[in-house]
């Protein structure tokens, strides 16, 4: 059987070559297909975002450390008179009091999200280290939802 190699028909085709190589490029970014298909591949890009998550978010509190210190040096030259604002300035001994404690808080929050990094990452070297393998087809029950 002889088809016509008309333009639509190429058209056709190359949309269908598209279509495919765009299904097959998306199934193989799933954890499922990964996992098993290409699992160093798989296990790199887990590990390599885990990597890159913790750097991130310690260099985030390391610039909240230095903006903190910035703050707290402002604040003490206002109050031994080395810095005076200028009239209608937004800069104030308050501003600079409820700043701090802004910082504060955001530091401690900027922690925590720095240990759940390294956690990530932990968790992502443990999963290459033992294997893992995502189930194909469905995943068993976990939890309450068992019978």
């Amino acid at each position: 059987m002889r088809f016509p190699l008309s333009r639509e028909t190429i058209v056709r085709l190359l949309l269908l070559l598209a279509l495919g190589g765009t299904i097959y490029k998306g199934f193989m970014k799933t954890p499922e297909a990964a996992s098993h298909l290409t699992p160093k591949s798989f296990f790199d890009g887990l590990v390599n975002d885990g990597e890159n998550t913790a750097i991130m978010k310690e260099r985030h509190r390391d610039v909240l450390e230095a903006t903190d210190k910035a703050v707290r040096v402002r604040l003490e030259e206002l109050r031994l008179g080395l810095y005076k604002p200028a009239p209608g300035s937004l800069v104030s001994e308050e501003s600079l009091v409820r700043a701090i404690r802004k910082d504060e808080a955001t530091r401690a929050r900027a922690t925590d999200d720095e240990l759940r990094a390294m956690e990530k990452l932990e968790r992502a070297r443990r999963l290459e280290a033992a294997g893992w393998r995502m189930g194909l087809l469905s995943c068993p029950p976990a939890g309450e939802g068992r019978p």
